[in-house]
């Protein structure tokens, strides 16, 4: 009886060697899927801001890290740097043209060039969307640019629980006021 135990053990401890270095099919399918589908969104987002610039007639350049955007007037030369206190006039509005911010020259946006996931020592300096901080290293001082951010790019899949909704296109429209 002792030995049909110790065989029963054994082979029960096998099998559950053999289970624990293998992902399950389902999970490698559902990872797929996820990506598949994350393609499709992307597509129709791109088609729905093509439809937009195109309706809107405006001759946006498309950046490699997936902005669009518009200079509207240039800048007095003063080129944004990585790590640079920004701040920005700016509205934002979704792309159907609902307005969700303002900020104007008493209330500026100020936030770090290209440091979206850190926060200044500053009281005054604020966090900006991820697509802002690479588009902003267009500008110049003194610049204005329209650009527009995919959701991956602005408020994600959550949006950002006041008035940007899940899933939005974000139109920029901005002023750099001032490059420290």
């Amino acid at each position: 009886m002792l030995d049909i135990l110790f065989v029963l053990l054994f082979f029960a401890a096998c099998n559950s060697n053999k289970t624990d270095n293998i992902e399950p099919k389902n999970t490698v399918n559902i990872r797929e899927n996820i990506e598949k589908a994350n393609k499709i969104l992307i597509e129709k987002d791109k088609d729905r801001i093509e439809s937009f610039l195109q309706r809107h007639n405006l001759q946006a350049t498309f950046d490699d890290t997936g902005f669009w955007y518009v200079e509207i007037e240039k800048g007095n030369g003063t080129k944004i740097q990585n790590g640079t206190p920004v701040a920005l006039q700016c509205t934002i509005n979704l792309l159907d043209g609902t307005h969700c911010y303002t900020y104007d020259a008493d209330n500026p946006l100020i936030f770090l060039a290209g440091k979206s996931n850190e926060l200044s020592e500053t009281a005054n300096t604020q966090n900006a969307v991820s697509g802002l901080h690479s588009a902003i290293l267009l500008a110049e001082n003194q610049a204005r640019y329209v650009f527009i951010f995919p959701p991956h790019l602005a408020h994600g899949i959550i949006g950002d629980g006041n008035n940007i909704p899940p899933r939005s296109i974000l139109v920029y429209d901005i002023k750099v006021l001032d490059v420290q």
